[in-house]
């Protein structure tokens, strides 16, 4: 699960309504100058501007028209479902990993595979975008989600990072309570079970399968395989270290509750580094706990969305809309890319330099490629719907409602009525 600006993420894009069969008739770009560029993406402007501002500087008479959606990620792919049914679709868009069967089967999405600036890019990002062979989005950065830690609160109870162990953290978060520290640790309702799916990626790496291609493919179930994960999840509110509240936060109260040095863990990534920074709180980045010691440090993250170019245009709008990605997949690019929208860069081109707060699970998660992400084994379908699903669960985990068993059993139900 992603946590973004919210980009997030991962994470948050996945926790929206189920996607309905998209239209593929009269799917066009908006209308406008040949030489005006419309992109629509999951971000807010003001981190986008500075990468527009260069482009269009670097290609004199193009100017970039740009559109997101309120919130940025909240909506993100039912809002681009609407555009590309009433035929609004931008020249260029973000397309959500998630989302990309759909858009390659309605016939909006050009296949980019034979493009000159794909050669800049990796195999496991190219892998995200691929559909029956081809490459349809341009994946330049990948994610990984980590724990944000207020260095202050955490010394209250005498530590100075994260402990290894999940039984260990908790017993920290229990510290931090017992030493005054009012929010120890708090998820947002989009996001509960932040480092499930680490563990899963864990286990999921000492099989030929992945835990989660086993449930897509029939040979498991969310009962026989989820439950586990999903009790020693609930242990933080039978500890008493997180509060059923977590079923009302949004990702952005949880972010403010941390920037205002009142929460002393969150989950997060790098997209937080400048507001963290901004805020001027002692904080840095640390490991996601995993269930045994010894365990292989694993993480929820993947090659993030890639750019997509509406399949619908053609002529002038076609080659600027090219140069445009051939211009976000350049160093220049990728680091502004990095800079003003906090991603990381993960190209054959560039090297990033990451931010010293964020270096330990750079090289735990990202450098390794230690890296999770559930729904890419789930049927394509219904990723969304799914991942929705799971938030929607565990929020009633939170509030007492249903055990984790009953959660993994309606899990199940849930994907039978995908299939």
């Amino acid at each position: 699960m992603k946590l973004h600006n919210m980009k997030t993420v991962i994470a948050a894009a996945a926790a929206v309504a189920m996607l309905a069969p998209l239209a593929a008739c009269g799917s066009g770009s908006a209308a406008g100058d040949e030489n005006t560029l419309t992109f629509f993406a999951n971000n807010t402007q003001d981190v986008y501007q500075p990468v527009i501002d260069a482009f269009e500087k670097a290609n004199p008479g193009v100017k970039v028209k740009f559109s997101t959606t309120n919130g940025s990620q909240a909506g993100y792919q039912q809002t681009l479902q609407t555009r590309i049914s009433g035929g609004q679709l931008a020249d260029v868009y973000v397309a959500p990993p998630e989302q990309l069967n759909d858009l390659v089967k309605n016939g909006v999405a050009k296949d980019l595979t034979d493009e000159s600036f794909m050669d800049r890019i990796g195999d496991t990002n190219k892998a995200q975008s691929t559909i029956d062979g081809k490459v349809y989005s341009m994946s330049v950065t990948a994610w990984t989600n980590a724990y944000a830690y207020n260095k202050d609160l955490l010394a209250k109870a005498g530590y100075d990072s994260i402990p290894e162990t999940w039984d260990e953290f908790i017993d920290m978060l229990k510290a931090l309570k017992n030493a005054g520290v009012d929010k120890p640790y708090l998820e947002p309702k989009a996001g509960l079970g932040a480092l499930v799916e680490g563990w899963i990626g864990y286990d999921s790496s000492k099989q030929s399968k992945s835990i989660d291609q086993q449930i897509g493919d029939g040979d498991s179930t969310f009962a026989k395989s989820y439950t586990k994960y999903y009790k020693e999840w609930a242990k933080l509110f039978d500890a008493g270290v997180m509060g059923s509240e977590v079923t009302g936060l949004a990702d952005d109260q949880v972010r403010s509750e941390f920037a205002a040095g009142r929460l002393a863990v969150m989950p997060s990534g790098y997209w937080d580094v400048n507001t963290f920074k901004d805020a001027g709180i002692n904080f840095a980045f640390g490991r996601m706990p995993m269930l045994h010691k010894g365990d292989t440090p694993y993480a929820p993250g993947s090659a993030d969305s890639g750019y997509a170019i509406n399949a619908k245009i053609d002529g002038k709008k076609l080659e600027n809309a090219e140069k445009f990605l051939d211009f976000l997949s350049s160093k220049e690019g990728l680091k502004l890319i990095q800079d003003n929208i906090g991603l990381i860069p993960a190209t054959k081109n560039y090297t990033p330099e990451i931010d010293k707060t964020f270096s330990e699970p750079y090289d735990l998660y990202l450098k390794t490629g230690h890296v999770y992400l559930n729904t890419l084994g789930w049927p394509t379908s219904g990723r969304s719907a799914l991942r929705a699903e799971t938030f929607a669960q565990l929020q009633q985990v939170a509030l007492g409602s249903i055990t984790p068993a009953q959660a993994t059993a309606n899990l199940d139900a849930k994907l039978k009525t995908l299939s």
